[in-house]
């Protein structure tokens, strides 16, 4: 039974070059014809010897034209060597850890800058970003295998631990420069983005419980046959990443419909509303008239 933790993907692939057939229209090969021995017959009543007559009668003996046998060629093909038995599964030890920090809270910069950052286009309805909220997730998985098989293969390995880290590698909020600091304008902006970011620390629970549940059917139900456990693994850490695939994709689209939901023509317009001296402040500070 060996042992192996792989924490890294890797994904080969090998192409084989099939050998060219013979072609079916080329001529078979000649053989050259047999030689005819030549047996001299003896004269009536006389022995045969060096006074043989010159006129003797001569017969040909000739050899029988039976053509060779053809004998057909068969592949010889090996069979594959018999798939190993798993070892027993037992209970693998699982391990899930959750890293969702309070997002930070970083220095202002130019209106402009922040528009650049989020992508926005400077025509649009909108065009000043006054805040803007960075939240970049990111999973890692570390998973030791456990397997049976010949020392050269192939074997069969299952999971005898799993570690899954699923953690906000980045979350942070920015003001525009331009908005007033420590006035009302500036605490209705950043109220507005810490919205933004609830929602991204709630649809990161709520995706974690359900990769909980994922992993724990995956760990308890994954077996890999391959030709050495080193290749096991790795295909058993590619088929995790696509049991884990689905959970994460509605992570995503959760998070865009809920900030769809924050970010409306009816609350940028409320946010150009409030705060009527910050208002002024700002327009000049943005040069808007």
């Amino acid at each position: 039974m060996i042992f192996l933790r792989v924490a890294a993907l890797l994904l080969t692939a090998a192409a084989a070059l099939a050998p060219a057939q013979a072609d079916p229209s080329a001529a078979p090969p000649l053989h050259p014809p047999a030689s005819l021995p030549l047996h001299p017959q003896g004269g009536g009543g006389g022995g045969g010897g060096p006074d043989q007559p010159q006129n003797a009668p001569i017969t040909l003996a000739r050899t029988p034209s039976t053509p060779p046998p053809i004998t057909l060629a068969q592949s010889t093909t090996t069979p594959p060597p018999p798939q190993p038995a798993c070892p027993p599964r037992g209970s693998p030890v699982l391990s899930f850890e959750l890293v969702d920090p309070e997002p930070r809270l970083l220095s202002p910069i130019p209106a402009t800058a922040l528009r650049q950052e989020a992508g926005g286009a400077p025509d649009g309805a909108f065009p000043h970003h006054l805040g803007l909220t960075v939240s970049r997730v990111e999973w890692r998985t570390d998973i030791t295998a456990r397997s049976r098989g010949p020392e050269r293969g192939p074997v069969c390995a299952v999971p005898a631990e799993v570690r899954l880290r699923l953690l906000h590698a980045e979350h942070t909020i920015r003001l525009a420069k331009e908005v007033p600091p420590n006035s009302c304008l500036s605490r209705e902006v950043l109220a507005h983005e810490r919205r933004h970011a609830e929602v991204n620390r709630r649809t990161l629970r709520e995706a974690a419980a359900e990769l909980r549940v994922t992993l724990r059917a995956w760990a308890n139900s994954v077996e890999m046959r391959a030709p050495d456990v080193a290749t096991a693994a790795q295909l058993m850490q590619e088929d995790l990443s696509r049991a884990l695939e689905p959970a994460l994709a509605r992570l995503r689209a959760a998070r865009d419909e809920g900030h769809a939901q924050i970010d409306t023509p009816a609350e940028y317009r409320r946010l150009g509303q409030v705060c009527p001296q910050d208002q002024r402040k700002l327009r000049a500070a943005l040069r808007v008239p």
